[in-house]
């Protein structure tokens, strides 16, 4: 079962949207802002320690974390990839290097409280103390 698991995924991860050529579609087509918002993805608690680094502080559980990006229609755009759910959602568009690539567009975003100071700096390095 594995083995077609990984074909699969793959398969479906290279029909996806690329960050910036969806942007630049948007961008096109006379869009100038899309709606920014992060999802926790519930999952089963693993035991042991490796199961730390999925569970998330705000929201009590286990999970993997997503970011999704919509048009000002609610249409889904793109997805990034999951990650560990105790990632804040600023910390996942820095590393994903978001407001880069929305800049680079032209567009704008809507986002919730989870991403304030987004706009402050993408460079890790310089929120490390």
């Amino acid at each position: 079962m594995g083995r077609w698991v990984r074909e699969v995924v793959g398969l479906l991860a290279a029909c996806a949207p690329r960050l910036d050529r969806a942007l630049k579609k948007i961008a096109r087509t006379g869009g100038g802002v899309v709606l920014l918002d992060g999802s926790l993805i519930r999952t089963r608690r693993r035991t042991g320690t490796a199961n730390r680094k999925n569970y998330s502080g705000k929201s009590k559980c286990h999970g993997l974390l997503v970011i999704a990006l919509t048009d000002d229609r609610g249409r889904l755009l793109w997805v990034s990839a999951a990650r560990p759910g105790r990632t804040s959602e600023i910390t996942a568009c820095r590393h994903d290097k978001l407001r880069a690539h929305l800049r680079a567009v032209g567009l704008g975003a809507i986002a919730d409280l989870g991403f304030v100071g987004l706009d402050d700096t993408d460079d890790p390095e310089q929120t490390r103390r």
